[in-house]
């Protein structure tokens, strides 16, 4: 079964959308699929258990149950790399129709960050559409060219990128709050908010 990058859910007069993707941009120049978060911590308790390896080697003698500790050590390091370091950040948005306000949080391993608008003012919840292709394409070939020497492929590198998004229109400001690759989950939103509550949004959402 597909799981899902969002999460619904209406608590009293709220509805609560929390999402992992809300990104409409380009990611970095090393792939997703070639470092990723997974990656880091794995480097990370790499790291941590190189530094106290080299402090033990210099009073004890490495054994074979110091090497299983150092195994244990090092999927233990990873977790809590994963889930408490590198952890992805997550956009909650909250529709509460007793206040009047709708408050999209930001939340990240280091602060998050609070916005809050009017529910007055919302005039729709809309599907967007974002296409963004490659600034230098004289770079992108470079790498590829580089990469395939190396006999290495990077999926998706240097191809035009298509981002659909649930965009909030204030008017004239748009509000993204989801993102994902298909159309087909931006409309899943929408429809989930429209199931979530009917007065959330005002009349028919529309597309672009």
């Amino acid at each position: 079964m597909e799981e899902k990058p969002y999460y619904i859910e209406r608590r009293g007069g709220t509805v609560v959308l929390s999402t992992t993707s809300f990104r409409a941009e380009r990611g970095s120049v090393l792939h997703s699929g070639v470092f990723n978060r997974e990656l880091a911590s794995s480097l990370s308790a790499g790291a941590v258990i190189v530094v106290i390896s080299f402090f033990f080697a210099l009073y004890f003698r490495i054994t074979v149950p110091y090497l299983i500790a150092v195994i244990f050590l090092f999927a233990s390091l990873f977790v809590l790399f994963r889930v408490f370091v590198f952890r992805e950040p997550v956009l909650e948005t909250i529709f509460d129709r007793e206040k009047g306000t709708i408050t999209i949080s930001m939340k990240r391993t280091a602060g998050s960050k609070t916005v809050s608008y009017l529910l007055s003012e919302l005039a729709g919840i809309r599907v967007g559409h974002i296409s963004l292709q490659p600034e230098n394409l004289d770079a992108v070939q470079l790498v590829e060219r580089v990469a395939v020497q190396h006999g290495t492929v990077i999926p998706g590198f240097g191809k035009t990128e298509d981002f659909y998004t649930v965009e909030l229109d204030f008017g004239e400001k748009k509000v993204v709050v989801f993102s994902a690759g298909e159309r087909r989950r931006a409309e899943a939103v929408i429809a989930g908010l429209q199931r979530a509550a009917d007065w959330l949004i005002p009349g028919t959402a529309g597309r672009t």
